[in-house]
């Protein structure tokens, strides 16, 4: 009798504040749909938790309105669907990548995860928590920015080709704030949450 043998599932994690979500996201999660698509993988959506350096006074419901949002204007196709999983904006601790790491491999042993990160993210985890174990065992979609190059002691980082638009989820708040119209830099479902 032959064993089946199971490959583990390939899961893209598209973790970040998305507060708002912007144009860019929206990009970066279709990059994201695409990537998956031509493996057979999966995509999850983990809203970031709060950090020593970055608090998100935003409500769990409000952020998780705005990654449906995300996903319904980034999605294109059917087979375009994400899971949300809130393992880091339900912790109470402030959050580690290395944390998040080991714990999703803890919870989903069946998976194999790839965490999308920003080129200049690959430039400082040298000196975030376990940093360096980081940069030498974790799988990595990165996204090319203007004035940042990914990390070349990134060992398992595979380029991910994405034409955004510089628009920050800052600038969206800026605009906010003073009453302008943030049209130009969210996608329909976002917008229509501040409408």
């Amino acid at each position: 009798m032959f064993m089946k043998h199971t490959h583990p599932i390939e899961t893209v994690i598209y973790g970040g504040a998305f507060n708002p979500p912007t144009r860019a996201h929206v990009a970066i999660l279709q990059a994201c749909f695409e990537y998956a698509a031509s493996r057979n993988a999966e995509v999850w959506i983990m809203p970031s938790g709060n950090r020593r350096d970055k608090h998100i006074p935003v409500s769990r419901e409000r952020r998780l309105e705005y990654i449906d949002a995300l996903v319904r204007d980034a999605a294109r196709t059917e087979r375009d669907t994400a899971k949300v999983i809130t393992t880091e904006l339900d912790r109470v601790v402030s959050v580690e990548t290395a944390d998040t790491v080991a714990e999703l491999s803890r919870r989903y042993p069946d998976r194999s995860f790839t965490f999308v990160f920003g080129a200049d993210s690959t430039a400082t985890m040298a000196e975030w928590k376990d940093g360096e174990l980081l940069l030498a065992t974790l799988s990595m979609l990165v996204i090319e920015r203007e004035g940042s190059c990914i990390n070349p002691l990134a060992k398992y980082a595979t380029p991910l080709r994405v034409t955004t638009s510089s628009v920050s989820s800052t600038q969206v708040r800026a605009l906010l704030a003073s009453g302008g119209s943030i049209d130009e830099l969210v996608t329909p479902s976002v917008a229509q949450l501040f409408a």
